[in-house]
């Protein structure tokens, strides 16, 4: 099998031959910078992780099995990408951790919030009660039985009021002079 013609930066790491290596910086540097970049990256990323493939490069070029099959950019890159999801990933899950530690401390939101429910609920049914004793006694009266459930034909025979249609125009009057004096205690 005949060797690849990239496999002379191989024979360059085992002999430490700084101009082959100085070319395979050349070569493939300004390609993985620009990725590193593209993803979330910085210069001295690009660098880090450059430095790192040749230190893997090195190790496999010492290896007596191991064969160039595709052009040394290719296969650095590859190296470099690889890296660089494994460390994009090991960041994400450092971050996880941090916000789980962070949140450990924070008082319970749940807690504070359902209280803080509770007493807008109380000041709302005080407001309503007060806007309710300032409605006239018939209003107060008619609401009270509708809320209950009893029928207007009803209401209006227990009030005095002629019949239904009666009830409904006086409850709707009710209801809009309640809104208002509710609306007015803001």
């Amino acid at each position: 099998m005949q060797e690849h013609p990239d496999s002379r930066f191989l024979v360059a790491l085992r002999e430490n031959d700084s101009a082959t290596l100085e070319e395979l910086y050349q070569t493939c540097s300004p390609g993985i910078t620009q990725w590193v970049l593209n993803n979330n990256g910085t210069v001295a990323d690009a660098s880090d992780l450059f430095q790192e493939a040749l230190i893997s490069l090195h190790r496999s070029a010492h290896k007596a099995d191991f064969r160039l099959t595709c052009p040394i950019n290719a296969l650095v890159f590859t190296i470099c990408r690889n890296q660089w999801i494994s460390q994009l990933r090991g960041k994400k899950k450092e971050a996880e951790v941090r916000k789980a530690e962070a949140e450990r401390y924070l008082p319970e939101p749940a807690t504070v919030s359902a209280y803080e429910r509770w007493e807008n609920d109380e000041l709302e049914k005080q407001r309503l009660d007060k806007a309710l004793s300032q409605l006239s006694e018939t209003c107060q009266k008619l609401l009270r039985l509708l809320g209950r459930g009893i029928s207007s034909s009803e209401a209006a025979e227990r009030l005095g009021m002629p019949n239904a249609n009666t009830v409904y125009r006086r409850k709707n009057a009710c209801l809009t002079r309640w809104r208002e004096l509710f609306d007015s205690q803001r």
